[in-house]
């Protein structure tokens, strides 16, 4: 069944029996994979996209633990094999109708502006992505970056909201240049986080920051103070490269809510910080309102105005289960220190004595508090710091990351810790901290 503009009502379960979908211009083939199982699809013929990444015919990408579409703006035949936990197919009379038009717009826009800036030796556009949650601001995010590579653009991605990594874990704050083709098939859409093995897609190396906390009102000051830190950085990038700079800025950016003043605070501390000039708001018209009043005759560091651009939210954007976020966190861990179905990494399993660590934990406030080897840090996974051993708690907190190990085992009458790491070398070398997000995975190992 289905309704003109929205597309067939989502179907149940389907088997894992192959099948063809074929897609007029402007359609969309929605899907969430089944837990425990991938989904491969293969486009048969024409042209279609996966969040601005263009498939290769007769390829097959196999997705798991996602939820996703395929976009075609002239018609295609995909083959599909695999269980879908739900799927269907948007249709639409016209390529207007489809509200990707209008991303495919902004991105014409933002081109121009890309132009202009490496005509005249400026600064591109810095564009931040808001709106409430589960309007797909992450998927607008690596669409407009998949369009800005594809035309031979470099721009700065950057990711504020620390409940899910661009190119690292959770907890985490992130910038990376995107120079080059995004890989469909990873977990989180944009690639795989740099470990210790060849990749079938260039990798990209995140400047990252610690935060872990899963929200950005969990510890607004501190959050503040990495924004700061990770946008002097950013700037710092730009200017030792002129394509980058004229490229610009795209930010994925937190969550806001309604009424919370809190919110909308930091996002205007991350509009000043990184010099913002296009505020896009994405399904919400209320939020559209208050950021263009706020915003509206305010100016840029550098004196430009800042536009505010309201975007309608695509109809198949909508909460994720928290099962299926849960998995995704899970894959992401995994895939750091395991690899995936093309890429097998051998992590490196230590005993380490509890003496030759320096551990921090999170503690209420935002506070780092040495903590002595135990049992209740088993299947945390660690960040270590580039930093010294000797440095101050306030130092370390402030240090990017260098990597990652996760807590297998702790043999407290023994004194001793198995740790999983990516590559072998003394982990005791660097101060490692023990944060609240993302949770303990407690299968990592099987």
């Amino acid at each position: 069944m289905s309704i003109p503009g929205l597309g067939q009502i989502p179907s149940q379960t389907t088997t894992a029996s192959a099948r063809t979908i074929t897609l007029r211009p402007a359609w969309e083939y929605r899907f969430e994979t089944e837990s425990g199982t991938t989904l491969t699809i293969k486009l048969n013929n024409g042209v279609a996209e996966k969040d601005g990444i263009e498939l290769a015919p007769r390829t097959p990408y196999t997705f798991a633990n996602i939820k996703s579409k395929i976009t075609t703006w002239h018609g295609c035949e995909l083959d599909i094999e695999g269980a879908t936990a739900s799927e269907s197919v948007a249709e639409y009379a016209t390529l207007v109708d489809n509200p990707g038009n209008a991303l495919l717009n902004l991105h014409a826009r933002l081109s121009e502006m890309r132009d202009s800036a490496a005509r005249e030796r400026k600064h591109g556009p810095r564009v931040l992505i808001t709106g409430p949650a589960d309007v797909g601001k992450t998927t607008v995010t690596r669409t407009l970056a998949s369009y800005a590579t594809k035309q031979g653009s470099q721009p700065l991605v950057v990711n504020c909201d620390p409940e899910e990594g661009i190119l690292t874990l959770p907890g985490t704050l992130s910038a990376a240049v995107f120079a080059t083709v995004m890989d469909p098939e990873a977990t989180d859409g944009w690639g795989s986080t740099p470990t210790s093995g060849p990749s079938s897609v260039p990798v990209k190396l995140p400047i990252v920051q610690y935060y872990g906390q899963r929200n950005a009102e969990d510890e607004p000051q501190f959050y503040r103070e990495l924004v700061a830190r990770l946008a002097d950085t950013v700037s710092g990038r730009m200017q030792e490269d002129a394509d980058v700079k004229a490229s610009g800025v795209i930010i994925d950016s937190i969550d806001l809510v309604a009424k919370g003043d809190e919110g909308y605070d930091i996002l205007a501390h991350i509009v000043d910080e990184f010099s913002v000039n296009v505020i896009v708001v994405l399904g919400s018209a209320e939020m559209n309102c208050t950021l263009a009043k706020r915003f509206g005759t305010q100016q840029t560091s550098v004196g430009e105005p800042i536009h505010v651009v309201s975007l309608d939210k695509s109809e198949g954007a909508g909460p994720r289960s928290n099962m299926l976020m849960e998995r995704n966190r899970e894959a992401v861990i995994k895939e750091y220190f395991f690899g995936d179905a093309r890429r097998t990494l051998s992590p490196q399993i230590q005993q380490v004595d509890f003496g030759s660590l320096v551990i921090y934990k999170l503690q209420d406030g935002g506070r780092l508090v040495r903590e002595q080897p135990s049992s209740v840090m088993q299947h945390w996974t660690l960040a270590i710091m580039h930093a010294s051993t000797r440095d101050t708690p306030e130092t370390i907190r402030a240090a990017g990351v260098m990597g990652y190990v996760y807590v297998s085992d702790v043999d407290e009458e023994r004194r001793k810790v198995k740790m999983l790491a990516p590559v072998s070398g003394r982990l005791g070398d660097r101060p490692m901290v023990w944060g609240r997000w993302p949770e303990p995975y407690i299968n990592l190992l099987g």
